[in-house]
């Protein structure tokens, strides 16, 4: 079975983040462990939106193998940015390794959040990104359960009438970053 481009490693403790403060700014690296246990520590992250040629979102659950909200439905592609890497470079990276995708993104910005959950938690500066794909996904099902394409809209309306199946950064960044004008111009 072709592999499309996947990295079926897993979440890998050990991996170096790009450590900043509440603002964005880059001040070190730490491992991954380090930056999600406890309290964790700011990190770069981001989440990126990959829509269809029909502007559906494409939503991902997350794997249940996933330490942080297992089974939670979540953007497109998210993850951390590497020391070095840009969030455009990290999403291009992940949109391959997770969708088997070749994606280009646009950074819509940034926002920084915590979420608590069990004895860790998310301590993340996260860029929100938005891209189109006109190819066949293929979700790497280390990372990911399921995927299913959505209108955004219809996205809003399940949030609104049940939030407690999707990451808290996706219900954020909702409020944060308006995504509407972006799907619009992206669909053909």
């Amino acid at each position: 079975m072709h592999n499309h481009f996947h990295d079926l490693n897993g979440e890998q403790k050990e991996q170096l983040l790009t450590v900043t403060d509440k603002r964005g700014k880059r001040i070190g690296i730490a491992t991954r462990q380090d930056c999600h246990k406890g309290e964790g520590k700011p990190h770069l992250a981001f989440m990126a939106f990959v829509t269809d040629r029909n502007g559906k979102i494409i939503l991902a659950k997350r794997s249940k193998n996933k330490s942080l909200w297992p089974g939670f439905w979540d953007a497109s592609v998210v993850s951390h940015v590497l020391p070095g890497e840009t969030p455009r470079e990290a999403a291009k990276r992940r949109g391959k390794e997770e969708l088997g995708a070749e994606v280009d993104f646009k950074d819509l910005g940034a926002f920084y959040y915590f979420a608590k959950h069990g004895s860790e938690a998310e301590n993340e500066y996260c860029h929100v990104l938005i891209g189109k794909t006109s190819q066949e996904v293929y979700p790497n099902n280390v990372e990911i359960e399921e995927i299913k394409k959505i209108s955004l809209e219809e996205l809003k309306e399940q949030i609104k009438n049940n939030s407690s199946g999707f990451t808290p950064w996706l219900k954020l960044a909702l409020t944060k970053v308006n995504l509407t004008e972006y799907i619009t111009s992206f669909a053909e």
